[in-house]
């Protein structure tokens, strides 16, 4: 007897406004062919991913036919189908989850079965420092003098660390605003050095702070960067970052506003996010990967926070402060330096 069986879709945990958007999914298994059906308001790249009792998703499957893969169009009711995939063979179909989405080239990571997303970085070289002068008033000497760096490759967290992921690594929640996709605040430097050390362990990445500069060039949108003061593809500031103007004096859900270039969100406001260098004035010297000085007694914060005012959210603005702090406007989001495991 065949069997048709309607399977689960899991949504994004949010949809970049301004991006591409996979929407109306029906999906359908008729014994060993899957055909899917969706939706998509403008040409990308589409990849498939399946999940077995609600577990961790596969990398995006292979030997798919139809609206799958590189620069597919635009339409209704585009159709992907399959036959005796290897990975759903000998599954019981009730305990299927597929995943349908513009395939960005994220790395999914999860602590149990909780996942997060990790953005590709493509290395290159920008104008690090205040290339916007706001004028004498918010113009400081340390966001200058510009000078170039050069950067490998990376990956990024595309949210802000959520007190989610840090209760499922911590156990517990030290935030002033509760809320599980809000971003986790009031946690030190030095309390984020423990939770990358177990996330770590947990996970085999090897997982940091993001470099000063590292930062600043994936809140510019690296390689794809449109030159903008504030992160954002030519948006209003509104329209990206949560700061004193817009955001009622509290931390927000994380994705909520427009991504970035590299489809990074809240790179501006909301919270501001530690970075791993030590504090100390710009030079005008070219910089190959720096690391920042060995020593110091401040450690930066970059990308201003809910209450900070404009100009405070734009990318090349500075801030610093004791690494043994947090506040309820200090958080953080994650770097790899590879998307590969460390061997047991």
């Amino acid at each position: 007897m065949k069997k048709v069986l309607a399977i689960v879709l899991l949504a994004l945990l949010a949809i970049p406004a301004g991006a591409q958007q996979v929407e109306n999914v029906s999906f359908s298994l008729k014994g060993d062919s899957l055909t899917i059906t969706y939706s998509l308001d403008r040409q990308a790249d589409i990849c498939v991913r399946v999940a077995i009792d609600h577990g961790r998703y596969t990398p995006p499957l292979k030997g798919l036919q139809g609206a799958v893969g590189q620069n597919v169009k635009p339409g209704q009711n585009l159709t992907i189908t399959a036959f005796r995939l290897p990975e759903i063979r000998g599954v019981d179909s009730a305990s299927l989850s597929f995943l349908v989405e513009v395939d960005d080239g994220a790395l999914l990571v999860y602590v149990d079965s909780l996942p997060f997303r990790m953005m590709p970085v493509a290395g290159g070289s920008f104008t690090m420092g205040c290339t916007h002068p706001k004028g004498e008033r918010h113009t400081y000497a340390d966001e200058l003098p510009t000078h170039t760096v050069t950067l490998n490759p990376f990956y990024i967290g595309q949210y802000e660390v959520t007190q989610k992921l840090w209760v499922a690594v911590m156990g517990e929640n030290p935030s002033k605003w509760v809320g599980d996709s809000l971003p986790v605040e009031q946690v030190s430097w030095n309390a984020v050095q423990i939770f990358i050390a177990r996330l770590s362990q947990l996970t085999g990445y090897r997982f940091r702070l993001p470099t000063e500069a590292e930062w600043e060039y994936a809140a510019r949108g690296g390689n794809r960067s449109h030159g903008t003061p504030y992160p954002g593809v030519r948006s209003q500031m509104w329209e990206t970052c949560w700061y004193g103007g817009n955001s009622g004096g509290h931390s927000h859900p994380v994705g909520r506003l427009k991504p970035n270039e590299l489809g990074l969100f809240d790179m501006g406001g909301n919270v501001m996010e530690w970075c791993s260098d030590w504090m100390q004035p710009y030079t005008a010297a070219p910089q190959n990967c720096p690391q920042g000085p060995r020593t110091g007694d401040n450690r930066i914060l970059r990308g201003g926070c809910f209450n900070s005012p404009t100009w405070g959210c734009s990318v090349f603005e500075r801030s610093w402060y004791l690494p043994e702090y947090g506040y309820s406007y200090f958080g953080f989001r994650l770097v790899l330096d590879t998307p590969e495991r460390e061997e047991e």
